[in-house]
């Protein structure tokens, strides 16, 4: 078999296509419309076809192209296959099931809990899991809300995580504030707490406040009432609201206190932005970057309610410091602090 290449004639030996092929073939040569075109075993050999991995995404395409009838054998590779370390397979079938509209298999196989003991293969189901959880989040319904908060109390998965926060509904808290503590979900969690955290105030000063009683605080929970705290930073408080989180200025979690101390500095009455800027100062030099760019900002946004206190700081530290005061580390914060916010006030670009 001879074609025309850049002008130039090659040839091409006929050969027996491997597993898979066909997939490509038939692509090319038909684009599927309805299921009629290709008969039940056509259909369950496409099913096959996702073990191809550099083929699962037009296999995808082919089987929504089946239409309903890719829905039996589909559902049948993801509820009777066996789950392995390599999960893209049936993460594929389960996509496939999402554009074909199947909520119930996707219900159904997120129903059940299974119990594998390898670890690696017990990841790689888990990935398929959260990848049927965000499929049912495209319907927003009240059946699937329930469905998903329900297997959110149950089960730590990022993908149900993030298909419970895209209903932006308060009722999710409890599970997104539990998702705090884990690390993989953790991120998720933060972004879909803060689209409902002005609706759910009285429960983020709650997750907040809630350190361990005479016990040492598991690094987990630290972590989510940190995230909580970060979260609470980002809002607009009342005075009353404040006070809901003024012993947090005391906290065993120091970089809770000085969070807390920011958000005192933009909301708390004059005399508490003065003492909380005192104790943000005094962190400045042992913060790690991320907070000392928080702490500045603060100081920045606020800076006629503090100027006076920065002020007093930058004119103290001059006079220990021996030698260049800019050598201090501090000292050069606090005098970036005053210019950027004073250029600010002049109407002047205060990055430049």
């Amino acid at each position: 078999m001879r074609f025309m290449r850049a002008g130039l004639p090659i040839s091409v030996e006929p050969r027996t296509p491997r597993r898979g092929e066909v997939l490509f073939r038939t692509m090319d040569s038909r684009v599927p419309t309805t299921g009629r075109e290709y008969t039940d075993e056509e259909i369950r050999s496409f099913v096959e076809d996702l073990e191809s991995l550099p083929g699962g995404d037009l296999t995808v395409a082919l089987l929504v192209g089946c239409g309903q009838r890719a829905v039996a054998p589909l559902r049948d590779f993801l509820l009777n296959g066996k789950p392995r370390g390599v999960f893209q397979p049936r993460q594929h079938a389960v996509e496939a099931l999402g554009q074909l509209a199947a909520k119930e298999v996707l219900m159904e196989y997120l129903f059940r809990r299974q119990m594998i003991p390898d670890a690696v293969v017990r990841f790689g189901e888990e990935a398929v899991e959260s990848t049927a959880a965000r499929e049912l989040a495209r319907w927003h319904t009240e059946e699937v809300f329930q469905f998903l908060l329900e297997l959110g109390k149950k089960r730590m998965l990022a993908g149900v995580v993030d298909a419970v926060g895209e209903f932006d509904r308060p009722e999710a808290i409890a599970v997104l504030l539990k998702a705090l503590e884990d690390d993989v979900c953790r991120p998720i969690a933060e972004e879909a707490v803060r689209r409902i955290a002005a609706r759910t105030k009285p429960q983020l000063f709650r997750a907040a406040r809630a350190e361990s009683k005479g016990l040492e605080e598991k690094p987990s929970e630290l972590q989510k009432r940190r995230s909580v705290v970060r979260i609470l930073s980002d809002l607009e408080l009342s005075e009353a609201e404040w006070g809901e989180l003024r012993p947090l200025l005391e906290d065993r979690d120091e970089e809770i206190a000085m969070m807390v101390a920011e958000i005192a500095v933009d909301w708390a009455p004059a005399k508490e932005k003065e003492t909380a800027a005192q104790s943000l100062v005094d962190y400045l030099g042992r913060a790690h970057w991320f907070m000392q760019i928080r702490i500045q900002d603060c100081f920045c946004r606020n800076y006629p309610q503090v100027r006076e206190v920065l002020e007093k700081a930058s004119a103290q530290r001059r006079r220990r410091v021996q030698g260049n005061p800019l050598a201090d580390p501090v000292f050069r914060m606090l005098e970036r602090v005053q210019s950027k916010a004073e250029k600010f006030q002049r109407g002047e670009n205060a990055s430049a």
